[in-house]
């Protein structure tokens, strides 16, 4: 089952660093965002990825292109081309086809534009920036067993703002960002899997959003699927965000890379 992941747009909310770059390649530790995303779907056997290039999709090809030479211990003779690896990293079986979809395109624009990459079988579908726990097993087997076109992850985000622990009227501890989640539902959590129908749902304009028309149109059709995550889920979408998802990092607190067997 292949992996296509939408990589458009920029990290324009983030600070000024940061915005000149696609969000999914804001360093989380010492790897990008779009390396965290991909090692989750990897730890559960998906090694095969469609990256849905979009502006500045030229520095997550030069990323990759040169990641052997980036990540492996080698040697190498100034004059003579060839360089010896020493090593050998985790990700050496990924297999990734870039795809130039547009600077412009809405989510269902870019997905469309992959679709000369895919097969005929069910693939997963994920954002550059979102990281969770998420077990991608239990999201295809679920997707199976309902037999809609699309299986959307539901997550209850933590709300943005500070929390006080509280005991009586007096706060014993304090947290920058809530892990309180939001009362108001499931919202979409930005993995997903889908079956090749679902380009009848689609168009190559510009304009279309899977979030909008697309998932509307599958509602009305009763031809999609909620696959419940209570656990842990993040987007970057902020300069906190980036922060917290660093402490993270600094702390071996990935729980996106603590797989559960």
């Amino acid at each position: 089952m292949k992996v296509v992941i939408l990589c458009g747009g920029q990290g324009v909310r983030l600070n000024n660093s940061l915005s000149f770059i696609p969000k999914g390649m804001a360093k989380i530790g010492h790897r990008p965002l779009l390396w965290h995303i991909m090692k989750i779907f990897s730890q559960y056997g998906f090694t095969e990825f469609v990256l849905a290039l979009g502006q500045n999709g030229q520095m997550i090809r030069d990323y990759f292109l040169h990641y052997d030479e980036n990540v492996n211990d080698l040697t190498f003779t100034l004059g003579d081309p060839k360089a010896v690896f020493n090593s050998r990293h985790q990700e050496e079986k990924w297999k990734i086809t870039f795809v130039e979809t547009g600077e412009q395109s809405g989510t269902g624009a870019r997905l469309f534009r992959c679709q000369k990459y895919l097969d005929t079988d069910d693939f997963l579908l994920a954002y550059s920036d979102c990281l969770s726990d998420i077990d991608i097993s239990k999201l295809v087997d679920f997707h199976n067993k309902q037999g809609k076109l699309a299986t959307v992850s539901g997550v209850m985000p933590p709300f943005r703002y500070g929390e006080f622990t509280m005991e009586g009227n007096v706060p014993v501890d304090y947290q920058d960002i809530s892990r309180l989640k939001s009362p108001n539902g499931w919202v979409n959590g930005g993995f997903m899997v889908l079956k090749p129908q679902i380009f009848q749902y689609l168009t190559p304009y510009n304009e279309c959003v899977i979030e909008k028309e697309v998932f509307k149109n599958l509602v009305k059709d009763k031809n999609i699927a909620v696959f419940e995550h209570p656990g842990f889920w993040q987007c970057l979408d902020n300069d906190r965000e980036y922060q917290y998802l660093n402490q993270l990092a600094e702390k071996n607190s990935e729980f996106w890379l603590q797989k559960n067997d």
